[in-house]
């Protein structure tokens, strides 16, 4: 299979979805030993990710270690390998990270305007601070994207997200990013409407491993393991609010 070799690369070890690299480094990785032959890579010309020794990118003798002549348990060992390329995509995961971050903002913004402007809260519906919380939050998201690469909700819950060819995204490819996912996958908390594209963008995203907006846009969310105290803990703040009645 031929593919262009400049692209940026990623590649799944230790159960973490790492990259971008180059195809030298990558090459490196398997000349050294690092990486199994049988390891999962994906670069933007792959629909999915596959084992690097089934994509005939390198020379037999590039790869100095392979799964196959150490493990006993050979279909066991790929069926864990294929786990983490989560080929449905992690909705709980990204739905929590993304609840986390606008429950974050959310406290922010409601703090903020009880200190300046206590009467706005008392006399706005809880749906109307709702939408212009994720009104707002779709600039100040992007913001944070092309600034730092990442939030903290997706920090926590070990996600990261690039472009396709491997780059940090910029404000602009954020921004529209942003209104994608609010539009497209939260129905800009429009009630009804919210739940109907919660439905569907879950679909979309078990069905393609992908969601419609990461595709449109050319943009990949890496996955890693993440540890149930890290769930834990990134449910907890939304569920604060909530109980103490703030609008999540």
């Amino acid at each position: 299979m031929e593919l262009p070799k400049e692209n940026a690369w990623f590649y799944i070890r230790d159960h973490q979805q790492q990259g971008p690299v180059g195809f030298f480094e990558l090459r490196k990785l398997f000349e050294q030993g690092i990486l199994p032959a049988e390891t999962y890579i994906w670069n933007k010309d792959l629909d999915d990710w596959q084992m690097a020794n089934r994509l005939y990118l390198l020379p037999e003798s590039s790869f100095k270690y392979k799964l196959a002549d150490s493990t006993v348990n050979l279909t066991g060992t790929w069926r864990e390998l294929h786990k983490d390329t989560y080929p449905t995509g992690r909705p709980f995961v990204r739905y929590l990270a993304r609840f986390f971050d606008l429950s974050l903002f959310s406290f922010f913004l409601i703090t903020f305007v009880s200190i300046f402007s206590p009467s706005f809260l008392f006399e706005s519906s809880g749906l109307f601070i709702f939408i212009l919380n994720l009104i707002l939050y779709i600039s100040v998201e992007a913001v944070i994207l092309s600034i730092f690469g990442n939030t903290i909700g997706k920090a926590i819950l070990n996600l990261r997200l690039y472009k396709i060819n491997g780059d940090r995204l910029d404000f602009l490819t954020a921004i529209k990013r942003s209104i994608y996912v609010t539009g497209a996958g939260m129905g800009f908390g429009v009630p009804i409407i919210n739940l109907v594209c919660f439905y569907f963008s879950y679909l979309d995203l078990k069905k393609n491993g992908k969601s419609t907006w990461d595709r449109e846009i050319e943009t990949i969310v890496l996955y890693g393991q993440v540890s149930t105290a890290r769930i834990l803990f990134a449910c907890f703040l939304p569920m604060a609010l909530f109980i103490a009645g703030f609008v999540v």
